[in-house]
């Protein structure tokens, strides 16, 4: 019995550490969850007003505006794909779901040349492994941001189209929605898509062209930093969850084990005092 309590409160000692960890790196990713909320917003309502000019200026471009970005790539030519994934794991199925997305989206394109791009160690390690050799690997910033963090990333892809490696870039990533909601999905980057719609009041008077060299590539790059920072957020916060979930399951587990080796004391306890009861009844006897 005694040498059963031991191996108990060394099991409960080593939950206790678990659950110490855990909790841990639920704050380190809540911290980091809640320093990107703000800035996804502000990002998003950015862009939102430079993709109402961007797309209002194609719209009411009359011909008059020529740029690569616009430029529909040849039928089947070579197709690159950019993977936003987590750069370390302990986040749930986060990296699962965008990864089966993006193996979707590439069984869909068979016959094509297709150019992996990734961000992260485990989306490089998910393509190396499935025999999918990446272009280029990005390492993952570990929740270091700056302003202009994107930008070697958009410049690299930037070249690759315009030198005619790739005649369209996708981008697979995901969608933050809220703390426990988030989707992985495929967007295509370039060439741009416009979606049909309305006249607006903007007015345009020194030429399309001008404006266009200026106002297409900050759409795209801005584009791909809200791609990043809607992954960034989705990422941290599916690493919050499942570590708050871990946490949890610790300490109902160490409460299991902290009234077992209660119910393990307590019968030594009554064993002992039968004993000496008996002992003393003997004497008497």
């Amino acid at each position: 019995m005694s040498q059963q309590l031991r191996q108990l409160k060394s099991r409960i000692r080593s939950v206790e550490g678990t659950w110490k960890i855990t909790r841990a790196m639920e704050m380190g990713a809540m911290s980091k969850f809640k320093a990107l909320e703000t800035p996804l917003d502000m990002t998003r309502a950015y862009f939102a007003k430079l993709e109402s000019i961007a797309l209002h200026l194609i719209r009411v471009q009359k011909g008059e505006l020529a740029h690569p970005f616009l430029a529909k790539g040849a039928e089947g030519g070579p197709l690159g794909l950019f993977v936003v994934g987590a750069e370390a794991g302990l986040c749930g199925i986060y990296n699962e779901h965008l990864f089966k997305v993006a193996d979707r989206f590439l069984a869909g394109q068979a016959g094509r040349d297709i150019r992996i791009y990734t961000l992260g160690r485990k989306a490089a390690s998910h393509f190396r492994k499935s025999g999918r050799m990446p272009v280029k690997a990005f390492p993952g910033f570990h929740g270091r941001l700056k302003a202009d963090f994107h930008s070697a990333i958009y410049r690299f892809l930037e070249e690759e189209f315009m030198q005619g490696r790739i005649s369209e870039l996708h981008v697979a990533y995901t969608i933050f929605e809220n703390a426990m909601k988030h989707h992985p999905t495929v967007r295509r980057l370039i060439s741009i898509e416009v979606p049909p719609g309305g006249e607006s009041n903007f007015i345009i008077e020194s030429g399309f062209q001008g404006i266009g060299s200026d106002v297409l590539p900050m759409y795209v790059s801005n584009r791909l930093r809200l791609m990043l920072m809607e992954s960034f957020t989705s990422e941290n916060s599916a690493r919050m969850v499942s570590m708050k979930a871990a946490k949890d399951n610790a300490k109902e587990l160490m409460g299991d084990l902290i009234l077992l080796r209660n119910k393990m004391r307590q019968a030594m306890i009554t064993k002992e005092v039968i004993e000496i009861i008996s002992s003393a009844e003997a004497l008497k006897g």
